[in-house]
């Protein structure tokens, strides 16, 4: 399950200012922030999206609401999902990150590509450490 290597989902509503949406960005120092309507994502923008959809376009941070930049229907992974559902559901969409939800399609958490590798990277050093310390000297390799 995701959950070992999940973390909590920066929200935002359709009609809160990107401003404030790329401020939520720099508090949390995340790259993205799932935009939701009561508990249930309907989008997500991402720190490109602020840059191409934004800044590129000349639009006043202030006064432009989330949902003129959002990216609709935002790909999600249900909390039971594994490792495996969560990359292969990266690779056919070609998205970075997944908002994970409840059976009830609340947002409950995110995961990131960058996690997935975070998390892969430890195991391969475990791994690493138990076969170091496992094999004898006089041991071939």
């Amino acid at each position: 399950m995701l959950t070992r290597f999940e973390h909590g989902a920066v929200v935002a509503e359709p009609t809160d200012m990107v401003i404030d949406v790329a401020r939520r960005m720099r508090d949390y120092r995340v790259g993205c922030v799932v935009v939701t309507r009561g508990a249930k994502p309907i989008g997500i923008i991402t720190d490109r999206d602020l840059a191409l959809r934004v800044v590129a376009e000349g639009l006043d941070p202030k006064v432009t609401p989330a949902s003129a930049v959002v990216t609709w229907d935002a790909t999600t992974l249900p909390r039971t999902a594994g490792i495996d559902t969560a990359v292969r559901v990266m690779s056919e969409h070609g998205v970075r990150r997944l908002p994970i939800i409840t059976d009830d399609g609340r947002v409950i958490g995110i995961v990131t590509a960058d996690d997935i590798l975070i998390m892969l990277a430890q195991e391969l050093a475990q791994l690493g450490t138990t076969l170091r310390n496992s094999i004898d000297g006089d041991e071939s390799r």
